[in-house]
């Protein structure tokens, strides 16, 4: 149906990548397609062509099952490693900042999701995602419709509006305030949280990066260490405990399952969880499932752009796996220029930039661990901005030239377009 309705629209060349099927290695968050290799992946497999693919088109068509909200693992594979059709300096856009597109030609961007049956806050979560994702892919159009099977003789006509008359990507923003009241409203707590002190809790590093090298296990280790003087006993898993779907990544999802909190501590990307995160929440939906213990859910996230407010997508999607994996939402902590916060930096007292990191995280564990939501002073905190955004801008894109010419990268090649070249 897809491919008839695309023809219809005047997409007569086609290109289907079936991702199910396909192997793909997952995003390692090193920025070596920006730092290294710019515009390319070091990694090569289907991606390299799937990349090529997106560049010659129109059109981007993302077609999947809606998971929380938002993409599933399979797909998220790789969407997140489309970083290299991006350039590593920063601007401002929508309101937001955004990295400006590599190429002069960027596709529109279309999300096509099922579900069993009709969910409206989760429909919302899907369309805003990919108005999202639009924007930072410099996208000229946009649309997205989750059909399911209570209107199947409906999925027709969804999908031709959707292909006729795109959206311009972020035509709904009107302003900073609109976005954060989202994100507040996103990661506050529930109040109806089960009584009890935590006993046991599970973290969860988001970065898949080597251990000790980011700022998610920096900030996961900080709160295992508040959680335990508060009586916690705590266990930090990693993303990459969940590559694979095998007997290791299924005991983990077990482990983190059966604790009375779960702690997600993870970056963002693309506008919401990596994919390798994406599979563990998947794994732990599954068993919790089967057996439904009471327990809590809470999220740390934080993005390298100086806005908290990049997160409300994240957020809303940790909202619905909560609802789904039967978990008391405890809320959420937007963290804003994650970028300050470095792997060997201890946040064991406020200094600095990380003062509010620090006092944020002081105030959230006591409130977790005595089985109440995240106090609603703690929210706000971890996301002020670290320093002005303008500044945050500037200091990252000469950043991104010091570590060019450390790798030995002509400053010159950091705007390469190898997919301009013949292919």
């Amino acid at each position: 149906m897809a491919h008839t309705e695309l023809a219809r629209s005047g997409y007569d060349e086609v290109q289907t990548f079936n991702l199910a099927s396909t192997k793909l290695a997952f995003c390692q968050g090193d920025l070596d397609c920006w730092l290294k290799t710019p515009g390319r992946c070091k990694t090569e497999d289907a991606e390299t062509e799937i990349v090529g693919a997106i560049h010659d088109a129109d059109a981007l068509v993302l077609l999947e099952p809606v998971t929380f909200g938002g993409h599933g693992y399979v797909l998220k594979r790789a969407l997140d490693r489309v970083l290299c059709l991006l350039d590593p300096f920063m601007e401002r856009r929508h309101s937001l900042t955004h990295h400006p597109p590599r190429y002069a030609r960027p596709p529109s961007l279309f999300s096509v999701g099922w579900a069993r049956e009709p969910d409206a806050a989760m429909t919302e979560t899907f369309v805003d995602l990919n108005d999202a994702n639009a924007v930072n892919l410099s996208a000229p159009g946009c649309g997205a419709v989750v059909l399911d099977a209570a209107h199947r003789d409906e999925w027709a006509g969804a999908l031709g509006v959707m292909l006729e008359a795109p959206r311009t990507p972020g035509s709904g923003i009107t302003g900073r305030e609109p976005l954060r009241e989202a994100l507040r409203s996103a990661a506050a707590g529930a109040d109806d949280l089960l009584p009890g002190r935590v006993e046991r809790a599970a973290l969860l590093v988001g970065s898949a990066k080597p251990k000790g090298t980011s700022a998610s296990e920096t900030l996961a280790r900080a709160l295992s260490a508040r959680l335990g003087r508060a009586g916690v006993a705590t266990e930090i898993h990693f993303a990459t405990e969940f590559v694979h779907e095998d007997d290791g990544a299924l005991e983990h999802a077990g482990a983190i399952a059966a604790c009375d909190l779960f702690a997600l501590v993870t970056p963002l990307y693309v506008d919401s969880f990596p994919a390798l995160v994406t599979h563990a929440l998947e794994l732990v939906a599954r068993h919790r499932g089967a057996s439904r213990a009471p327990a809590r859910f809470v999220t740390l996230v934080q993005c390298g752009f100086p806005e908290a407010e990049q997160n409300r997508t994240a957020v809303r999607i940790a909202r619905h796996f909560a609802e789904q994996a039967g978990y008391a939402w405890s809320g959420a902590l937007p963290l804003g220029g994650g970028g300050i916060v470095a792997p060997d930096a201890a946040l064991d007292a406020p200094h600095g930039a990380l003062r509010h990191v620090v006092r944020a995280l002081d105030l959230a564990a006591p409130a977790l661990a005595a089985g109440r939501a995240l106090p609603p002073e703690a929210i706000p905190l971890m996301a002020t901005a670290p320093m002005p955004d303008a500044l945050y801008r500037r200091v990252g894109d000469l950043g991104a030239r010091w570590q060019a010419h450390r790798n030995g990268l002509p400053q010159s090649a950091l705007h390469d377009r190898p997919l301009d070249a013949p292919h």
